[in-house]
């Protein structure tokens, strides 16, 4: 465990302040902290662990202990520190799947890890926040013990104790269009989306009509989400959608059910719109009424 702490550095002879700077001074973690951290992260054979501030090793080398599959490394500030986990990895035989780096956490490359654990103290994590958010993977787990992360709430919370497990979502604020075809016509979509971390909330255009999204919900790449519009020749349609956030693209189906008609699922392919069909001019058919 990492602790981190704010001093401010002052030279009295030159009366000169130099600016705060964040540090962490190192504390071992106990056994039965780290396992309960990692059993909330429900390690799984293709597990690629990473502990940020990962001081003498316990965490990553736990996890090698209790699946004998996956892989780890820890990046630490202190040399002295990483010298002895390798050391200690090499002594537990787990030095194939287990490594440590004399690196500063904030230049760690993320884009490998499945699990990221951090012990620190709540600024540091806080600073460390969107180095994860932009260097991670959709669908990573980031644990935390004692502190959380702020306004970025846990997916989950142990019950055992002040234990936390984020699960990093795919960014999907902004813009989507797609196309669907119903009945033989093909109708165009476009999205409008605001995004605070896993909550997202959105409103819809089909043809010329606005609606609200409904039931959305964001777990790492996976989003669903439903909408309730009315479609030329159909009605009032309730669609289902559901699908994988592939960086500028959404691959999955939407179920949508007509007024009185059967359901039907048909693809969905979303793409990112830097200027979505949401924000095109409507005009005023729909409020003309015929001569």
């Amino acid at each position: 465990m990492r602790f981190a702490s704010v001093l401010p550095i002052l030279v009295f002879a030159s009366a000169i302040v130099f600016p705060q700077e964040r540090f962490s001074f190192f504390q071992a973690s106990t056994p039965e902290s780290v396992e309960r951290m990692l059993k909330l992260a429900e390690l799984r054979d293709d597990d690629v662990v990473v502990d940020l501030g990962s001081g003498d090793g316990l965490i990553p080398l736990t996890a090698a202990r209790l699946n004998p599959r996956l892989r780890g490394w820890g990046v630490d500030i202190d040399p002295k520190l990483v010298a002895q986990s390798n050391e200690r990895a090499r002594n537990e035989g787990v030095a194939d799947r287990v490594r440590f780096e004399h690196r500063n956490a904030f230049d760690a490359d993320l884009r490998d890890a499945t699990v990221v654990t951090m012990w620190l103290f709540p600024e540091l994590m806080r600073l460390l926040r969107p180095v994860i958010l932009e260097r991670a993977r959709p669908g990573t787990r980031i644990l935390t013990n004692t502190w959380d992360l702020g306004s970025w709430k846990p997916d989950k919370v142990s019950d055992e104790a002040a234990t936390f497990l984020w699960i990093v979502p795919a960014r999907v604020a902004g813009g989507w269009d797609w196309d669907l075809t119903v009945a033989g016509k093909q109708i165009p979509y476009g999205v409008a989306i605001e995004q605070q971390f896993q909550v997202f909330e959105g409103v819809a255009r089909a043809g010329d009509r606005r609606e609200v999204l409904n039931a959305a919900t964001l777990r790492g790449a996976d989003i669903a989400f439903t909408l309730e519009i009315t479609l030329d020749g159909l009605g009032l349609t309730r669609h289902e959608f559901s699908g994988k956030v592939d960086g500028d693209q959404i691959v999955g189906t939407a179920r949508l059910t007509p007024a009185q008609q059967d359901a039907v699922t048909v693809p969905w392919r979303a793409r990112r719109a830097a200027q979505p069909r949401y924000f095109a001019p409507t005009g005023t058919a729909l409020f003309e009424r015929p001569q």
